[in-house]
């Protein structure tokens, strides 16, 4: 069985040598914390201004109380200039032409990769290499002048090559962008068994 007091006690505190102080009030305000203080808020004037439908009108007549001056906008002095006949300046195909060229350059090796034959001699002794072919091509896309400006290292490769750019012909003609013609490019045909 277990007892309880009535109403509960404090344990008695055990003497001190200090006098006892003067007896506070009780607090009645239960403790919050410190609120951020308000600034005083600032009124600011209203002027009424008419509904003016001239915009020259309304720069014209001065706003705000009648006490005050209206502030007056200082436009640069005017510069005597001579009037261009041209709108833009001009524009130059330095970018463009980079852009279009890689772009054909693209549809270009497409095009070779699908008429691209493996030698059947060079596949079997896995033989692999990348050729670099320079050839000119006309406004109507025929091949001329088809040389190996770099060697795969392999003979047989470096023929396969050229046949490649032979049989491709007429590849897709370059874009006028690229004039003059005829358009001189270098491309890799590339021989590998994986991608055989």
């Amino acid at each position: 069985m277990l007892d309880l007091a009535a109403t509960p006690e404090a344990p008695p505190a055990p003497p001190t040598d200090m006098p006892q102080g003067p007896i506070q009030p009780p607090n009645e305000r239960p403790l919050r914390a410190e609120q951020p203080r308000l600034q005083p808020r600032v009124e600011l004037p209203t002027f009424d201004t008419p509904d003016v439908q001239d915009p020259d009108q309304a720069l014209d007549e001065p706003k705000g109380p009648p006490s005050e001056k209206p502030m007056q906008a200082q436009a640069p002095p005017s510069a005597d200039a001579a009037r261009s006949t041209r709108l833009a300046a001009r524009q130059t195909v330095s970018g463009v032409r980079g852009e279009i060229a890689a772009t054909w350059q693209g549809i270009l090796l497409g095009h070779l990769e699908q008429h691209r034959r493996y030698p059947r001699q060079a596949e079997r002794m896995r033989q692999e290499g990348t050729a670099h072919v320079r050839f000119s091509v006309d406004q109507r896309g025929y091949v001329a002048n088809a040389r190996i400006e770099r060697s795969s290292g392999n003979a047989l490769l470096d023929q396969a090559t050229l046949d490649t750019v032979q049989r491709a012909s007429p590849v897709p003609p370059p874009p006028t962008e690229l004039a003059p013609y005829p358009v001189d490019v270098m491309v890799p045909v590339e021989f590998y068994v994986r991608r055989r």
